[in-house]
């Protein structure tokens, strides 16, 4: 998940002169402790990868880190002609939303990339009653309520859907956009006035939107 070792990378990072002696002591323990170097001298060789491979895992994650990067501080860039250079960072965009499901044009899907938390998710949902925000790993969604206890509410966090009634009233119900673990996923009533759902998802992806047909496109 992104963001798990920013705190043990950047004091790595901070004991070198630049990327460059970054990228050296990375490759250098690569070659020494890894089989990443290896190339396979045949089918049964266990080891490392077939000629080539090594060098286009290293560019397919290059063109999606960078594509990634462009698309949330120099989206300009993508927008440009397709010829020259300009042409590469194109491609790289098309190779990473072909590889993985991407953040509208600009915006983060999560606060772990460095962006504003749930930005994007509170412009979606703008004038529906409740906000949502969510990293690669979980999703929180908030809801007010009139002043209540916990007691007058029932909350049913399913893998696939989820519902809150007040005193028998439905506030919210509908089908997530994917499934979360229910016996990890939790809730509360803040200050007897607001409900804060903490959904587990199963598969550590960015949602395009919290309910199905919620997302970009939708109607």
């Amino acid at each position: 998940m992104d963001g798990r070792f920013d705190e043990l990378l950047l004091g790595l990072a901070q004991k070198h002169k630049g990327i460059e002696d970054l990228l050296y002591t990375l490759m250098t323990f690569l070659e020494r402790r890894t089989d990443f170097f290896h190339v396979k001298d045949g089918e049964s060789d266990a080891k490392g990868f077939k000629e080539g491979e090594a060098e286009k895992l290293l560019k397919k994650q290059f063109c999606e880190f960078q594509a990634r990067y462009l698309a949330r501080s120099q989206p300009h860039l993508l927008a440009q002609p397709a010829q020259g250079q300009l042409g590469g960072y194109a491609a790289a965009a098309s190779q990473a939303s072909a590889s993985r499901q991407q953040a509208p044009m600009g915006v983060n899907p999560s606060p772990l990339e460095g962006g504003d938390p749930g930005l994007w998710e509170r412009h979606q949902n703008q004038g529906q009653g409740f906000s949502w925000n969510q990293t690669h790993q979980e999703v929180t969604v908030e809801l007010g309520v009139e002043p209540c206890k916990a007691a007058d509410l029932k909350v049913a966090l399913l893998a696939k859907s989820v519902s809150i009634k007040r005193k028998g009233e439905t506030i919210l119900e509908g089908k997530l956009f994917d499934k979360i673990s229910s016996e990890d996923s939790t809730w509360h009533l803040d200050s007897g006035k607001q409900v804060v759902l903490n959904l587990e998802k199963i598969r550590p992806a960015f949602w395009p939107g919290l309910f199905e047909g919620s997302g970009p496109g939708s109607s």
